[in-house]
């Protein structure tokens, strides 16, 4: 009898087998259709125009940053995540456009800029995956900043003894950053104010040139290069970025010779 039942239990278990029974369904929900993924990114300070591609977490403080997202019936839908990450992903939006509100917040929860920044995105069909960047401009912090501004010289290309037709060997630097000529002065000891003449700075140097606390912001760097007989040979203007903080980029300024049209002065 124990043998018989033993038996007749075996094909039973073989008959669910053989229909799945004992199978993990793939789709558990009964749903395959694979969500849409709609990733909102942020960059800080980004200005290509001034050879200047963005400032950091840390040099503002922010831990996370809050993004919502509202569609047309102005329902609002939202994520946090670590500053560092760079963006957030929203799973399973309804397909269609979303107004994007992004939000850097201090390790305490606040907001650290003056209003959420604004972006659009549409988010697409389940399966797909769409994107947006969302630019926060440096009028949109919180509080006063400086910054470091390093940058190295170049004329037409070249170091200071290789500059023609004569090498430069005298450079004039004027730095005007927050509406006013900065007084503060380089590592090379050097004032940025325009009226402190010296030696031309080799742009192979091992380090760049740079000054610190400086007015964070656009700003405007004019630079003269002058030969051994004290004649100008090169006179030109770029605007420029001072980042927030201390680690900042380092832009490399090419001088043209001073009887170049000054429409192709900036970089």
């Amino acid at each position: 009898m124990n043998h018989r039942v033993a038996v007749l239990g075996g094909m039973v278990a073989l008959q669910l087998l053989s229909c799945g029974g004992d199978d993990v369904p793939i789709c558990p929900t009964g749903d395959c259709t694979l969500p849409s993924n709609t990733v909102v990114k942020w960059t800080f300070d980004h200005y290509p125009e001034w050879q200047f591609s963005s400032d950091s977490c840390v040099d503002f403080g922010v831990a996370k940053v809050q993004v919502d997202v509202m569609d047309a019936s102005f329902g609002v839908t939202t994520a946090i995540d670590d500053c560092g990450a760079a963006q957030v992903t929203f799973t399973g939006l309804a397909q269609g456009p979303y107004t994007v509100f992004v939000a850097p917040l201090d390790a305490n929860g606040n907001s650290v800029v003056h209003a959420p920044i604004m972006g659009t995105v549409v988010a697409g069909l389940p399966g797909s995956v769409t994107e947006t960047m969302v630019y926060v401009p440096w009028t949109a912090w919180v509080g006063t900043y400086t910054g470091t501004f390093l940058f190295r010289l170049a004329w037409s290309g070249v170091t200071c003894a290789s500059a023609l037709p004569v090498p430069v060997v005298t450079q004039i630097i004027t730095l005007t950053a927050g509406g006013n000529v900065v007084t503060a002065m380089t590592d090379h000891g050097q004032r940025l104010d325009g009226t402190d003449p010296k030696p031309c700075v080799s742009l192979s140097e091992n380090f760049p040139q740079s000054a610190t606390m400086l007015p964070f912001g656009p700003a405007t760097l004019h630079v003269v290069g002058k030969d051994a007989t004290d004649a100008v040979r090169f006179d030109n203007v770029f605007p420029t970025f001072v980042g927030a903080g201390i680690s900042n980029p380092t832009v490399t300024y090419d001088m043209v010779d001073a009887g170049v049209d000054a429409a192709i002065d900036a970089p």
